[in-house]
């Protein structure tokens, strides 16, 4: 079954931007994460790691389309992710983990589920 896509809020994206710690340079001192949803059934991530500033953080992510843009949030190190079949990070799927480079070649670091 095709997933549904649809639009952030603004407001909510404005948020995540407020509690964003200060922006890394493209493909220097961290990166954002694409998260691609090749099971199909992912509806929300919970991503948890450090940030560009050392900084230990987490977020909920909706993820309702097949290649999820988590823009707004830098990542570097070991960052874990916990997948749901819901959005708001509700009915836990799996987890897993990755290590996101400090120097990468674009603004986003690619993962599978």
């Amino acid at each position: 079954m095709p997933k549904i896509r649809s639009v952030l809020p603004v407001a909510g994206a404005l948020a995540a931007l407020a509690f964003a710690a200060s922006p890394a340079s493209a493909g220097t001192n961290g990166q954002q994460i694409l998260f691609s949803d090749d099971r199909g059934d992912t509806y929300s991530v919970w991503v948890s790691g450090h940030n560009q500033d050392g900084q230990q953080v987490s977020h909920c992510f909706n993820t309702p389309a097949t290649d999820n843009y988590l823009s707004g949030w830098w990542w570097k190190g070991t960052v874990a992710v916990t997948g749901y079949k819901s959005s708001g990070c509700s009915g836990e799927l799996y987890n897993f983990g990755f290590t996101v480079p400090t120097n990468w070649t674009s603004d986003y670091y690619q993962v599978w589920d």
